[in-house]
Order: C-alpha cells, then structure tokens, then sequence
C-alpha cells in the first residue's frame, strides 16, 4: 500500500516545475472586451461622437491581427462607458495611441484616448486624455495568445485611467441621471424575500 501511495503522488510532483508549468500572467478572460458591466458615465451633453479616425501603424505593429484591433477596443470603452445624459452640447471621443509591437523578445502595447467636450455653440469647454502601456520580454513575449493577454491588460489599465481622469477634469460636466433613464441603477438597499 505504501509503494502504490508513493506512485500516485509522484505524477502530481512532476507537473510542479520546470518553466511549461509557469502560469502565464493575467490569463485572458474568455468573451470579447466589454465594458458595459460597469457603471456608465453620463455626461450633461446631447450626443457623444466616436471619431473615425485611427492612429496610423507602426513598423512591427501586430494589432491588425487581433480581433478586436487594439483601435477598435480603445473605440468600444468609449462607446460602453460613455452615455449622452443631456439636452444640448457634444463630445467627440478620439483613440489618441493603440499599438502592438512586437520585435525580437518583445511585445508591447500603447492605448490612448482623448475626449473634448463642447457647449451647444460648439466651443470646447474641456477635454481629458488618458493612456496606458503594457510590455512583455523574453520567453513571455513569445507565448501563443499573449498579444491577446497584453491588449487586455493595457485596456483594463486605460479603463481605470480614463475613469478617473473623466471624474477629476470633467467633473462639472458628469450628471447624475434618473434610473428610468437606464443610466444610473437605483440603489438595493433592502428586498423583502416571498414567504414560503
């Protein structure tokens, strides 16, 4: 009984090291990038304008590759977090940075966005710009699917940024909306449960 105990445990130790059993850091979470779980940001502005424009490539920028381009993620946080909670004015939202380069050893990728808000006379009242960058080197940097993990990373890290920069700068122009309107929930404080 002993020997068998012995033989049962071996396996499991012998998955315990060598690099293939590293971990890749930040494991890509399954389904597209979405950011419409989150609370959104209602501005006091009558139409939000997603910008067609994009950042002109790279040499060795891989992002054209990627479902969604590393453009077209920075474009779908604006249009997920951003809500037109006004009646007049407009802000125009531009992707600013998105790279993915890859060279010999290395990945890295570059986000950014800016957002300009105008009054309805059509005079630029504020603006915000935020950016964020991830990096792999060496073995990592080679991984399958790590384009992929990278872009996620520096897209969680833009969401965080742009947050805060939009509540910090833009402050005055963020408006708190009815609940009926789907912008704000309104709070659960307390639910009574059916009696059985």
């Amino acid at each position: 009984m002993p020997r068998r105990r012995a033989l049962l445990v071996l396996p499991l130790l012998a998955g315990c090291g060598g690099d293939d059993a590293k971990p890749v850091s930040g494991t890509l979470p399954p389904g597209p990038i979405d950011y419409r779980y989150l609370t959104p940001l209602p501005l006091n502005v009558a139409a939000i304008e997603m910008a067609p424009a994009v950042p002109p490539t790279q040499a060795g920028d891989i992002g054209g590759r990627l479902a969604p381009t590393p453009a077209e993620a920075v474009r779908t946080m604006g249009r997920d977090r951003l809500v037109a909670a006004g009646t007049t004015g407009q802000a125009t939202f531009t992707v600013a940075q998105a790279t993915l380069l890859q060279a010999s050893g290395s990945l890295q990728c570059l986000v950014g966005c800016r957002l300009d808000v105008f009054d309805a006379e059509g005079e630029r009242r504020g603006f915000v710009e935020a950016q964020a960058r991830r990096n792999r080197t060496g073995s990592e940097a080679n991984r399958a699917g790590m384009p992929g993990i990278v872009l996620r990373e520096a897209m969680d890290e833009l969401n965080v940024e742009f947050e805060f920069q939009v509540r910090r700068a833009l402050k005055d122009w963020l408006v708190q909306a009815a609940p009926s309107e789907g912008v704000v929930p309104a709070p659960v404080e307390k639910e009574e449960l059916p009696r059985s």
